[in-house]
């Protein structure tokens, strides 16, 4: 928000900070109201001045240029050649002196233009920055002062501010409300306007019934008439108040109604009388299915629960947040009823977003507005609009405020006061500040108040927020420094937190990122991936079958709360690849949610995927698919990191329909499902366009934490280097693999330092119905290096074992 400090004086006295701004600034910004920067207006008309034409010749070597002697309150007439054809002798003009610095960094010295010297530029106003087009120089009244810096005449002298408020400050969307802030800050007096109006015969209820249906909506709506106004330009001081302040003149009416809303902070609109039909407002929801067309000609399709301003037959408003094409002010206007009211925060947030329209009314009235300003808001106008464009004022107004909204009686203590801040506070002290904020102050007790705080002031509800106003109005700064006094023993962390800090390591440490993805969804998106819930039901990861939907979206592609981790690992994996990040590994943490009763039921799962390719080894170039095969690994070591060596892989259950219904398999721990693990469906795979194979895996986290963690023992490290040794079985395609692994691994048990399947091939060469497997051993010895003898003897050995316990062979 821009704040003008020449507006903020008419209403507290800051002349003393033109001088310092920064002490301003500090000082803001000490109160909780971050000044992002302020703009000295003055420097950039620095050698700008009012002057006047004395003589006007035609340049003697260029016809299209003038050269002028003109008077620039020095006492001697400067010489200027300027290109424009709207001057004449005698005018009052704008000059740029050598020195000046024009907009767009044009600097401004003695030059010489076709043999003359010129010393100086007579300005336009796009030359100057004060309008985007100009047909020639600017012309200034008659009585305007020869020599007078231009800044200072044009009333731009100012420096503006650019302040962010927060969203439950919204009492200081306004220089009222700032001058306010500062009152309290400062211990100076607030000058709030005094509306005098010059009112006619008629009363407003003659030209307009206002019927309010929606009270809990609008808690108060007022209004008056005026008659035989005109509508044209605003004058010069009110174009450069609301451009100053970033906004743009539209005409008088409009104008004075933003005017006031940066004056004030209470939002305004005026409707033309001609266009309300039946001479009727009417404040109720929307009828379902309705148009509308905004002022800015936006076409708007209501669903029936929209807050609007009707008359007798449609909509002219869309209530607090912006006005009807229909019913909006032009030149042709001669009657209007001024709108003032004061609507409910959550139904215009919901609308504006709804609509995704955001406006300085929607914004005030979004965060809260003070109801109590109504009335002097709308007379404020009023006096505004009669004095610009003339017209009647209505003797009398509408106001319809069925029940008065009142700020809550706050019991407060010192011993309270004192206990949150650490430091004594005098009673007269607090009871200085709190007056100074506008509260109504009652001692009940030796250090015990009840406090009513303003109505504008709808953060201010608790106790404690009290205690907050009295240390940022007293200021941090005098809090006094000191080391805290721990006087209790630390919390323990929760045991879900160190569950999943353990999965989390574990997981990092086998060389997945974790990635964090936002616990709701596309409800459609999440059913098209996951296909018929019912096939997840055996795998002890069920998908949720009806989500937990949500009341108000962000948008209809986060609309409901996930029932599965894969949906959103898929997400991941696909948009990395889609953006060249060819191969990945992923995890994640997370919960899922699922309808219970009346209520609703957390799952806690852990979600893997990877996709790509791998480098095969250290010091090899080839590069190897990331595998189900990998993936299972990983998971085993992970299990194997929990202390669980009870568990199994059953690929006859029933799987999820994403899965590769011949490379999936359920993962059973203690001799219950507790998981899924499977490469994607060749469907899908197809569909997404996949050139790499993708492997996901789904478990509940909650039965990964049967096991408890291993004491680390100390092992020295290994003297003699790791070999490797590649070889292949083939086994009849329903051996799982994991049973000849189990087979491998006990047969080395005492040399093996890892094992892992690293292809598995099927087809030419191969009996019906088998496969072939080919797994990697690496080995070592903690007494000497192995030879190749004694390689293949171990090799021999474990073809052997797996001969005579599963009766497969070599390949």
């Amino acid at each position: 928000m821009k704040i003008s400090l020449n507006w903020l004086n008419e209403y507290i006295d800051v002349s003393d900070f033109f001088s310092k701004p920064q002490e301003l600034s500090d000082l803001l910004t000490r109160a909780g109201l971050e000044v992002d920067g302020y703009e000295d207006l003055a420097s950039q008309f620095s050698h700008v001045v009012v002057a006047q034409v004395k003589v006007l010749e035609r340049h003697p070597d260029a016809d299209k240029l003038t050269l002028c002697q003109v008077d620039v309150g020095s006492g001697e007439d400067q010489q200027i050649i300027c290109g424009a054809k709207n001057h004449k002798q005698g005018d009052k003009v704008v000059a740029a002196l050598p020195g000046a610095i024009l907009p767009g960094d044009f600097k401004i010295k003695v030059s010489k233009i076709r043999g003359i010297e010129s010393r100086g530029m007579l300005c336009s106003e796009t030359e100057l920055g004060v309008a985007d087009s100009a047909d020639g120089i600017l012309l200034l009244p008659t009585d305007a002062p020869v020599g007078k810096p231009y800044a200072e005449y044009a009333g731009l002298n100012d420096i503006i501010f650019e302040i962010s408020v927060t969203p439950n400050r919204a009492d200081c969307l306004s220089h009222l409300g700032l001058a306010r802030e500062l009152g309290a800050v400062l211990g100076r007096d607030v000058k709030i306007p005094e509306p005098q109006l010059k009112t006619g015969s008629f009363d407003s209820e003659q030209d307009i019934q206002v019927q309010l249906n929606q009270s809990e909506s609008c808690p108060r709506y007022s209004g008056r008439s005026l008659r035989g106004i005109k509508v044209g330009p605003s004058p010069a001081w009110l174009k450069s108040r609301l451009e100053l302040v970033g906004m743009n003149s539209i005409n008088n009416v409009v104008d004075v109604t933003n005017f006031v809303m940066l004056e004030l902070g209470q939002p305004l609109h005026a409707f033309d009388q001609v266009h309300l039909q039946g001479n009727k407002i009417i404040i109720d929801t929307s009828k379902a299915g309705e148009g509308f067309t905004t002022l800015d000609g936006t076409e708007l399709k209501m669903s029936g629960d929209e807050l609007t301003i009707r008359d007798q037959d449609k909509p002219v408003a869309l209530a607090g947040i912006v006005g009807g094409k229909n019913s909006g002010v032009s030149e042709s206007t001669t009657d209007i009823f001024v709108e003032s009211a004061n609507f409910n925060q959550k139904v215009v947030r919901r609308t504006a977003r709804r609509f995704g329209i955001d406006t300085e009314s929607g914004q005030r009235f979004s965060r809260g507005t003070n109801p109590e300003i109504v009335l002097l808001a709308m007379d404020r106008a009023c006096q505004l609009i009669q004095q610009l464009c003339g017209g009647e004022v209505a003797k009398t107004w509408v106001d319809h405020y069925p029940k008065a909204i009142e700020a809550p009686v706050i019991e407060i203590s010192q011993p309270y006061v004192e206990q949150r801040l650490g430091y004594k506070v005098p009673a007269e002290d607090f009871e200085m500040w709190m007056g100074r904020l506008g509260c109504d102050l009652e001692r009940t007790g030796e250090g015990q108040w009840s406090v009513r705080p303003p109505v504008f002031r709808w953060d201010l509800a608790m106790d404690v927020d009290l205690v907050e106003e009295y240390a940022r109005l007293h200021g941090y700064e005098h809090i006094p420094e000191r080391l805290p006094v721990l006087d209790r023993e630390p919390s323990q962390h929760d045991r879900n937190y160190l569950n999943e800090r353990r999965l989390t390591d574990l997981c990092v440490t086998l060389g997945y990122l974790q990635a964090v993805n936002y616990s709701f969804l596309s409800e459609a998106g999440y059913h098209q991936f996951i296909g018929d819930v019912k096939a997840t039901e055996a795998s002890g990861v069920p998908a949720v079958a009806e989500l937990v939907k949500i009341r108000n979206p962000l948008n209809e592609e986060l609309n409901a709360m996930r029932g599965s981790m894969a949906p959103g690992l898929y997400k991941n994996a696909l948009d990395n690849f889609r953006y060249g990040n060819l191969s990945g590994r992923l995890f994640e943490i997370g919960r899922v949610f699922s309808k219970k009763d009346d209520g609703f039921s957390e799952a806690t799962r852990l979600g893997f995927v990877n996709w790509g390719l791998q480098q095969a080894g250290m010091y090899k170039s080839e590069r190897l698919q990331h595998s189900v095969l990998e993936l299972k690994t990983s998971v085993e070591k992970l299990l194997e990191g929990l202390s669980i060596s009870r568990y199994s892989w059953d690929q006859s259950a029933d799987l999820p329909e994403f899965l590769h219904p011949g490379q999936s398999a359920v993962l059973v721990v203690e001799g219950k499902p507790a998981g899924y693990i499977g490469t994607l469906h060749p469907s899908l795979r197809e569909k997404d366009k996949w050139r790499v194979d993708l492997s996901l895996a789904e478990i509940n986290a909650e039965k990964l934490m049967l096991g408890q963690p291993r004491k680390s023992k100390f092992k020295p490290l290994a003297k003699y280097q790791v070999v490797e040794r590649d070889f292949s079985v083939v086994i009849p395609d329903d051996m799982p693999v994991g049973q000849v692994m189990d087979e491998v691994q006990k047969s080395v048990a005492a040399f093996l330092v890892d094992a892992q399947v690293f292809d598995v091939f099927k087809g030419k060469g191969l009996p019906e119905g088998h496969r072939s497997v080919s797994i990697k051993l690496r080995l070592q010895s903690a007494e000497k290096t192995l030879d190749e003898q004694e390689l293949a003897g171990i090799q021999e050995a474990v073809i052997q074992k797996l001969a005579d316990k599963l009766g497969v062979h070599l390949r």
